[in-house]
């Protein structure tokens, strides 16, 4: 086990390069950047609302993101055409416990109109029976009982299925996937299992964040020119590649964060997003541009951000998160688009905010974990191993810890996090899966009290299932161990030690 104390190195921009797999340098979008939108709550107290305030009313190493979950779509859906070769029992419909199940867990992303990335409906019998994408000679159901079986990188993955839909599955798929029902029969709506996971259908994510009162929600809008206030949808071309969009701060310093989220245009293009802060000059302001997802050399920090399998982020009633007015904003994208043209998007980031007198809390984010898998040498191949670091809390006060989003590319597994006592008795705070295309952001339902004195140690689980030892660094091929940590007071958490790309936000 590699751990990593204090003084090890860390590295920049929040949750950074989120899923950062080394996309080559794409060429720079021709497209003719944006409006910042802020769009207020029904009762936000005058002095709070911004100008133009409008009512709530208005308000190169692919990553093959196989078979994302989580979700809901119509259960039942057989929109999809019939393959010629597809076997006869294909043409009806699937048994209603298929139905649900794939509903509940697949169809977000695998639905009629596949969505974030994905390369296939899930919607009918005949959609299993189709050869893969990845493999002509394999049919769908063959490939997804594999991924289903997959001890390591379960598809759907643990956290987005439950054990009755996961096994109602694994028998339809065994046994050839092939419908058993009459055309005709129509499956009655189920109340999800005990053990289901929270769910959201496309409304969810085309509708976005609607400001409560007291709440300002500005929106960061992807563009396709490259002037300040261009409102023309962005070109999402063929393939996998990351664009940055440049904003001014729409808010001010006396607001703090208590939601994000974005109203989703072309779900079927978009794998995840985030927001830094960025220091390059104001005259970038409109303008986007290709990168490899890196944001080495511009002191980022990362403000929030979300990714497939994740939704909406809310933090507590009495807690805000600080916004710097410093510098500009930059949104960064990931898109995947698997079809065979070019599809626009507008998408609208969301960052709701309340004057800082609403929030009893103000806290920050702060990176945990570790930068250092062995050094050079990397993790090893073919092994499965931990990593992480420790974080003292040296502020000589308590500080309150909210929420972890943890973050590690493909080969990682599982987050821990335990605290040290001053008794000296070890406390797990935190345990999660991880799963690359389903990262969810956790707030936690009861804070944890981080003494003074007392450290936290989070430790990153991998299974590096390849031939080759696994280092840190950006790339798919490369791994990152970061349990981003929300905490109050602002920054009390944060040791300074400087991370790989410069950040200042972290504590190991």
């Amino acid at each position: 086990m590699g751990t990593l104390s204090r003084g090890a190195l860390g590295m920049t921009a929040l949750f950074t390069l989120l899923v950062i797999e080394a996309c080559g340098d794409a060429q720079e979008s021709a497209n003719p950047a944006p409006a910042v939108t802020p769009v207020a709550g029904a009762s936000a107290p005058p002095a709070a609302a911004p100008q133009n305030a409008l009512p709530a009313s208005a308000a190169t190493s692919s990553i093959q993101p196989t078979l994302p979950v989580t979700s809901s779509a119509a259960a039942g859906s057989n929109t999809a055409p019939v393959s010629p070769t597809a076997p006869a029992a294909a043409s009806g419909k699937m048994p209603c416990g298929v139905q649900n199940a794939l509903a509940a867990a697949c169809q977000k992303c695998h639905g009629a109109s596949p969505t974030f990335g994905a390369p296939m409906p899930l919607v009918s019998a005949a959609d299993f029976q189709r050869p893969s994408p990845s493999d002509a000679a394999t049919p769908v159901y063959k490939l997804a009982m594999a991924r289903m079986s997959d001890a390591m990188r379960p598809m759907p993955p643990a956290s987005a299925i439950s054990q009755t839909d996961k096994q109602t599955l694994t028998e339809w798929l065994g046994a050839g996937a092939l419908a058993t029902t009459p055309n005709d029969v129509v499956c009655e709506p189920v109340k999800p299992a005990s053990d289901a996971p929270v769910v959201h259908d496309e409304a969810y994510f085309k509708n976005g964040i609607t400001p409560e009162p007291g709440e300002t929600c500005y929106e960061l809008t992807t563009h396709g020119g490259q002037t300040e206030g261009d409102t023309s949808k962005f070109d999402v071309r063929q393939g996998e590649f990351y664009e940055q969009f440049y904003f001014r701060v729409p808010w001010t310093k006396d607001e703090v964060m208590t939601r994000f989220g974005a109203k989703y245009d072309n779900l079927k293009v978009l794998h995840h997003w985030l927001l830094f802060t960025s220091s390059k000059p104001a005259t970038q302001i409109g303008r986007h541009e290709s990168t490899s997802g890196s944001t080495i050399g511009d002191t980022s920090q990362l403000i929030a951000g979300w990714a497939v399998g994740g939704d909406h982020t809310q933090f507590p009633k009495d807690t805000g998160l600080e916004l710097t007015t410093d510098g500009i904003l930059n949104v960064q994208w990931h898109y995947y688009n698997a079809g065979d043209k070019v599809e626009p998007d507008a998408t609208h980031v969301q960052v709701c905010t309340v004057p800082k007198s609403m929030r009893k809390n103000i806290g920050s984010l702060t990176f945990l974990g570790s930068e250092d898998f062995n050094g050079p040498l990397g993790m090893p191949a073919k092994t499965k191993s931990d990593f992480g670091g420790t974080c003292v809390n040296d502020s000589g006060a308590p500080i309150t810890i909210f929420g972890f989003t943890p973050h590690m590319h493909k080969f990682g597994i599982n987050m821990r996090a335990v605290i040290m006592r001053k008794s000296g008795m070890m406390e797990e705070v935190f345990n999660k899966p991880f799963d690359f295309n389903s990262q969810i952001s956790y707030v936690l339902p009861t804070p944890i009290q981080l003494e003074a004195g007392e450290s936290i140690i989070s430790t990153c689980t991998f299974n590096n299932t390849s031939a080759a030892s696994v280092p840190f660094g950006p790339s798919s091929d490369q791994e990152m161990c970061y349990n981003f940590t929300m905490s109050y007071p602002a920054r009390a958490l944060d040791n300074g030690v400087p991370s790989l790309i410069g950040a200042t936000n972290t504590c190991w």
